[in-house]
């Protein structure tokens, strides 16, 4: 990791013949065709969502827009396929993976 940048924890799932991703620590999600596809538009909702609260209008609230933890069972799914995925390395249904998130200081 480099110095500004911090580290978010992420899952993907497949269900239904579509890929969904979720970011626990900011509680966003997104849906997308394929793996790569849902791994690019987390990273890039997360990077919109933290322009948004540093930068914008929102930043008085910035505490609790940073500390919007994801609902318990969205939390215990994502360490249950990050226990799975380091037994049993299955990417074609889940998989879980870091973004890391460069901050620019003012």
């Amino acid at each position: 990791m480099k110095p500004f940048q911090i580290l978010l924890r992420c899952f993907a799932e497949r269900k239904e013949g579509y890929w969904q991703a979720f970011c626990i620590d900011l509680c966003l999600a997104v849906q997308g065709e394929s793996l790569q596809d849902v791994q690019q538009k987390l990273h890039e909702q997360i990077t919109d969502y933290l322009q948004d609260i540093l930068g914008g209008e929102d930043r008085p609230y910035v505490a609790q827009l940073l500390n919007r933890k994801a609902p318990i069972s969205i939390i215990a799914k994502y360490h249950a396929y990050s226990l799975l995925s380091h037994i049993r390395r299955i990417k074609d249904r889940f998989c879980t993976f870091q973004d890391a998130m460069p901050l620019k200081l003012a």
